[in-house]
């Protein structure tokens, strides 16, 4: 953890020059140091094998375990590709599509789609949403078509934004999260890039939303709704699975007027067969720690 902080100090001085989006909540200048020197671990047991706790306000890890090894990240990937988005592109109403053979390649892969049509325009803001909210690979893959037209390479451009970010764990082999040997991070890395997403308007409101009411009355459903309660504010977050990963979530939530960002990975659960392991991790270290 301790490489973070002047890795972050560096980066944040060289975009505070560039930054031209608004930061209303989240100034990065703000840093000086995330802070696990006295971080602890759990007094209870989790089906999650990694975790970390941050206070975004103080950026003091809390808790931690496992936090630097090499995890298979499912569709928390997609922050990866929402930061690289955000990094690169300064209009996000400009549009993109997706193709009917790459709609089908998707569901003939298992990927969980936000339902966009195939050959419809959409904005890249819209297309974010669907990536984060529902976890669309269609709207991974329509962002990858954007970057075709741009002549940049998405994919490519992630594995770039990750080294710039400092991140020391990760590779990515798609922009979905679909498995992977050679496709991985760490919570560390996550940390990094969540951090990274935080820097811009249109990040924080993404990342900080439950709902999204899109085009043709598609509405966008956070999967991370289903740990609300337990007197927090869950904001938003992301969720992640696959039989190799297990089961991962991300979740941004306030508590007395203070924001903390928790990342679990590799719980044994299993999606298929409902059996949400990750979500009763969440419930209990909220519960645990804040009734």
């Amino acid at each position: 953890m301790k490489k973070i902080v002047l890795i972050l100090l560096a980066l944040f001085l060289l975009v505070g020059c560039k930054e031209t989006r608004p930061m209303e909540k989240f100034d990065p200048s703000y840093i000086n140091v995330v802070d696990d020197s006295e971080a602890k671990t759990f007094d209870f047991d989790l089906h999650s094998r990694g975790y970390l706790l941050i206070r975004l306000n103080d950026f003091k890890v809390l808790y931690e375990k496992n936090n630097s090894e090499k995890i298979y990240p499912a569709s928390l990937t997609k922050i990866f590709t929402l930061d690289t988005v955000l990094a690169k592109c300064d209009d996000l109403s400009e549009t993109s599509y997706l193709t009917s053979a790459q709609l089908s390649s998707l569901i003939a892969q298992d990927a969980s789609l936000a339902g966009i049509k195939p050959n419809k325009e959409y904005t890249l803001e819209e297309l974010l949403y669907a990536l984060v909210l529902p976890s669309g690979a269609d709207a991974a893959v329509a962002l990858e078509n954007y970057f075709v037209s741009k002549g940049w390479n998405l994919l490519d451009d992630m594995n770039t934004r990750a080294k710039e970010l400092g991140c020391l764990t990760s590779n990515f082999k798609n922009t979905t999260g679909l498995h992977d040997d050679d496709h991985y991070t760490s919570i560390d890395d996550l940390l990094l890039v969540s951090l990274d997403c935080l820097k811009y308007k249109e990040g924080r409101e993404i990342l900080e939303s439950l709902h999204y009411l899109g085009t043709d009355d598609l509405f966008y459903h956070s999967t991370v709704n289903y740990v609300s309660g337990y007197n927090v504010e869950v904001l938003g977050g992301k969720t992640g699975f696959t039989t190799v990963a297990g089961q991962l979530i991300m979740v941004f939530y306030k508590k007395d007027n203070r924001s903390y960002l928790l990342i679990l990975s590799n719980s044994d659960g299993d999606s298929y067969i409902e059996l949400y392991y990750h979500y009763e991790d969440c419930l209990n270290i909220f519960r645990r720690l804040y009734d």
